[in-house]
């Protein structure tokens, strides 16, 4: 009687854990979607489609970076005091400067940003959105809109 209860309990539960692990697998899934247009003089013209995307507490800041394959990442920053803004820069060269837009150059800037309930190694998963149009007193620009699950 005590082994069916064991074999019953373990019928019930096995399907279960499955659940959570294909739960668990895909929040680890870090898929961006969306694009963004370009127009700086550092940078280039382009058109960006970044497909990943990692959240900031990778390089301990908070936010996300949206990773395009043509080397250039589109970093959401948002500092303590709330202040949103964005840096688009090389990939390769993360200590350049390359574009930075404040949300006071953007006539749109909405951004939403929230924990899944996930950690994956230590890192929060987050969901990320943003859509934007911005334009530096210099000329830059870039608009888009990007959405992803980040980790």
């Amino acid at each position: 009687m005590r082994s069916t209860g064991l074999v019953l309990l373990s019928v019930l539960t096995l399907p279960q854990l499955g659940c959570l692990v294909g739960s668990a697998v895909e929040a680890a899934k870090s898929q961006a979607s969306g694009t963004v247009h370009l127009t700086s003089s550092g940078l280039g013209n382009r058109t960006l489609a970044p497909t990943d995307c990692a959240s900031g507490e990778r390089q301990v800041f908070f936010g996300a970076d949206f990773l395009d394959a043509q080397g250039i990442t589109t970093r959401l920053i948002i500092d303590p005091t709330g202040t949103a803004s964005l840096r688009l820069f090389a990939t390769d060269r993360p200590l350049d400067q390359g574009v930075v837009f404040h949300r006071q150059d953007c006539s749109r800037f909405e951004l939403s940003l929230d924990r899944t309930g996930w950690r994956i190694n230590d890192v929060y998963d987050l969901r990320v959105s943003l859509d934007f149009e911005c334009r530096t007193a210099s000329g830059d620009e870039a608009a888009g809109a990007l959405a992803a699950r980040c980790h």
